[in-house]
């Protein structure tokens, strides 16, 4: 799944498209997806800016007259979300398209059908469910190891589970919540409640670290994640311990080992990250 990283990877490519035509038409398939609408109320409208809010992302449109209108966009499992020029063939899964007056076109593609779009006045957007349910962001200036405990701090869940709670922290998936455990010496499995003060600071700077390493790096491609453009990130390349079970520690040496935990598969060092480290 897009994690924090690929959503502002693709956010900064469709800033750097520097769209400013208006919405000409709009398009959506019959395929149901996780979140939709009918777009028809985009047309007239200008693109304007372009915010991410955790997985999400949020394209301020400006109406010809009323209120500001905003495109909600979420990729889901799956999704991939680009720019073509209108003459260009569709890929198949496209479940939504966009038409500028430029000739562009903003496309989402989605062959999971986990993603999706919503369109509705921009306040209404902001201060309704999903986005107004998120946590704080972790690469913001005020976020620290005293706001990350008093998110986190009384849960019974394992780090690793707690962090991918998107109430208390916005926009962390199961790459990033593991690299971010591995930088900070923590046990994915340690009860969050168990954690002092120095532990939750150490977790608050590695998981900023491990987003912002993403985020320089253009996203981490595992199987779909591509951007505006079409191309892979290259985070996977520097990944320190997601996906690489069985092979040497980067900082001790000793076999890396896997888990599996709710569903979700894991990597950590048995020694490095010692169950019984949480100060």
């Amino acid at each position: 799944m897009p994690e924090l990283p690929e959503v502002e990877s693709v956010r900064r490519g469709l800033a750097e498209a520097r769209i400013r035509a208006e919405v000409v038409d709009t398009w959506r398939s019959r395929e149901k997806m996780r979140m939709e609408c009918d777009p028809r109320a985009l047309i007239g409208a200008r693109p304007g800016a372009l915010r991410r809010r955790g997985k999400y992302i949020v394209w301020e449109m400006a109406p010809a007259k009323g209120q500001p209108l905003g495109l909600l966009l979420h990729l889901g499992m799956s999704g991939r979300c680009g720019i073509a020029a209108a003459g260009d063939p569709r890929a198949l899964h496209t479940h939504l398209v966009v038409s500028f007056g430029d000739g562009r076109e903003l496309r989402l593609v989605d062959p999971r059908r986990f993603g999706g779009y919503r369109v509705a006045p921009l306040a209404e957007l902001l201060a309704a469910a999903p986005l107004a349910e998120l946590g704080p962001e972790p690469l913001d200036p005020d976020f620290d190891g005293e706001l990350l405990a008093a998110r986190l701090g009384r849960s019974e869940r394992g780090l690793r589970d707690a962090l991918l709670d998107q109430r208390a922290v916005a926009g962390v998936g199961n790459i990033y919540a593991i690299e971010a455990l591995f930088d900070a010496g923590l046990h994915p499995l340690t009860p969050a409640a168990r954690l002092r003060a120095s532990a939750w600071d150490r977790l608050a700077v590695a998981l900023r670290d491990a987003l912002q390493r993403g985020i320089d790096n253009g996203g981490t491609t595992l199987k779909d994640f591509r951007n505006v453009v079409g191309e892979v990130g290259r985070n996977q390349d520097d990944l320190r311990v997601y996906g690489r079970e069985g092979e040497p520690c980067p900082r001790c040496g000793r076999a890396l080992r896997g888990f599996v935990h709710g569903g979700r598969s894991g990597v950590y060092c048995p020694f490095d990250q010692s169950a019984r480290r949480v100060r």
